[in-house]
């Protein structure tokens, strides 16, 4: 398979001859942290507890002295068309599942380099540079067989953290299943496939995890609240659909919002919404529209959403 690779040392290379780009390394050690409130990557664990080094847990990599030499490197892929009429950036398709190791493993490569400092040409602050490199990729992880986000309303139990050494043991297996049966198999057990990530020593799938919002909060939790518990579960009827609908006909929201999320009230409530249409309507209308049908126990719920 031969595919093109930007080297992230030349990226990173250019980046720093940028004028500026040294100084805008900084600023996030001016960071505001309120206790309790999550803005920013700064304020999550990860950052703040990531170690400098496996064999001392208690350094810390990310600190102000080391603002602009020490950088955490983030992946982002939801596959995308570059330009206007064009395919997909790394073919006709997306790439299925395990095959995307593929596409990682040079990447990993590099980061393997990086992980034990990479010297860069020198710049007008720093006369001599060294930069290590941390790299996180996004993952969801799943917690059972269904994709179940049951009591929501408790928010200590809804989310379960998996141990991390036992999902590298269980990808470790899936390397050793024989037969695509035998991967499948694996799979539908333990939900676990071979990364090539995993090959980064510091690199913890569990923490690393960011909910992606279009297919996790609004196709996901968001549709779910509204059709399972509340529609479905008889809380709101069809009436309320149709006086929810007039409602939200009467708010005026600015046009760079997106559009309007109409149809509340055709088939069975909420039809044919979209990941943006669902986004619109459970941050800008539900409260105005619906809080005064709901119950003090799915107050909380819609409540807990929005925070």
């Amino acid at each position: 398979m031969l595919f093109p690779v930007l080297s992230l040392k030349t990226q990173i290379i250019s980046m720093y001859q940028r004028p500026g780009f040294v100084e805008s390394l900084q600023k996030w050690t001016n960071w505001v942290n309120i206790a309790n409130l999550y803005t920013d990557i700064y304020d999550g664990k990860v950052w703040k507890t990531f170690p400098s080094s496996l064999d001392n847990l208690d350094t810390q990599f990310f600190t102000n002295e080391t603002a602009d030499s020490n950088l955490g490197i983030m992946i982002n892929l939801d596959w995308f068309q570059p330009f206007n009429s064009s395919a997909y950036s790394s073919g006709p398709e997306e790439v299925k599942l395990h095959k995307i190791n593929h596409y990682l493993s040079p990447i990993v490569d590099e980061l393997l380099e990086f992980w034990d400092g990479v010297d860069l040409p020198s710049t007008d602050l720093h006369p001599t540079a060294l930069v290590g490199c941390h790299r996180c990729y996004k993952i969801a992880n799943i917690s059972g067989r269904k994709l179940n986000y049951g009591g929501f309303d408790d928010m200590t139990e809804w989310f379960v953290q998996i141990d991390l050494n036992e999902h590298r043991r269980n990808a470790e297996r899936w390397r050793l299943c024989k037969s695509k049966y035998e991967r499948k198999k694996h799979v539908s057990e333990t939900h676990v496939r071979w990364s090539e990530l995993l090959r980064l020593p510091y690199f913890n799938p569990i923490r690393f995890l960011v909910v992606d919002p279009m297919h996790n909060l609004f196709l996901g939790i968001a549709h779910w609240i509204v059709k399972r518990l509340w529609i479905d579960g008889g809380k709101i009827t069809k009436t309320h659909l149709k006086l929810m609908e007039k409602r939200a006909k009467k708010i005026q929201v600015p046009v760079d919002l997106g559009r309007i999320p109409s149809k509340i009230a055709t088939g069975e409530g909420f039809s044919g919404y979209t990941a943006d249409q669902w986004r619109s309507f459970i941050m800008i209308y539900a409260t105005p529209i619906m809080w005064d049908l709901l119950d003090e126990a799915d107050r909380k719920i819609l409540a807990n959403f929005l925070v």
